[in-house]
């Protein structure tokens, strides 16, 4: 056999061979590290959601009464209830840009995955030396405030505001990206209303005001 045509034979296994490594990554080890590697990111960028908003209400020492209003008429009847929504607004910004400047700033030192994981086989998962796997995370910051009125017994109403945020995470892979959404609802404050609160607020709806 002539030299050229074994290495054109040559040539044709070593790309069946890449190819059929590029399918096993793809179809295979792609998968696995997503799936690990997800599990990771959401825990951490619920934590950071967590302390971020833990650290705000802390430091700002957010009450109730400073971005609820409660108005009476003459009668000591419930006539309004407003949001001071310059107050709120400061929250959020405050929470929104801890959470997103925390989540940039996170180092992500990877993940380690056994080589058995890489197989694909359930038996050999979690054997053999561990394999460093470096990811690159990115992520947007979503947030916002809704209210709930539950009845707390005869003419009294709990009234909490929650503050709801929503961190969308991308991570790019070779040849792969994957996206996924880690939300977190806090309460942002709460109190028990004495008198009777009117429908429109228990359907839902609130006044805003701006101080």
């Amino acid at each position: 056999m002539k030299a050229k045509t074994k290495f054109k034979i040559a040539l044709c296994v070593i790309l069946a061979l890449f190819a059929l490594l590029v399918f096993y990554y793809v179809k295979v080890i792609c998968p696995i590290i997503v799936t690990l590697s997800e599990e990771r990111i959401r825990s951490l960028s619920t934590r950071v959601m967590s302390d971020s908003v833990a650290e705000v209400l802390v430091s700002d020492n957010v009450t109730y009464d400073e971005i609820v209003k409660i108005s009476y008429d003459s009668a000591n009847e419930i006539k309004a209830i407003e949001t001071n929504s310059v107050k709120i607004n400061i929250i959020i910004r405050k929470i929104t840009e801890m959470v997103q400047s925390r989540l940039d700033g996170l180092i992500v030192e990877g993940i380690d995955v056994a080589l058995g994981t890489f197989t694909g086989i359930p038996f050999l998962f979690g054997i053999g030396p561990l394999v460093p796997i470096q990811l690159v995370p990115i992520g947007t910051i979503n947030t916002k405030i809704t209210s709930e009125f539950m009845s707390a017994g005869i003419n009294q109403t709990v009234h909490k505001i929650y503050f709801d945020i929503t961190a969308n995470i991308g991570m790019v892979l070779p040849a792969l990206s994957s996206n996924f959404v880690t939300n977190l609802d806090v309460v942002l404050a709460e109190s028990v209303i004495v008198g009777k609160v009117p429908e429109i607020y228990l359907n839902g709806g609130l006044i805003t005001s701006n101080g």
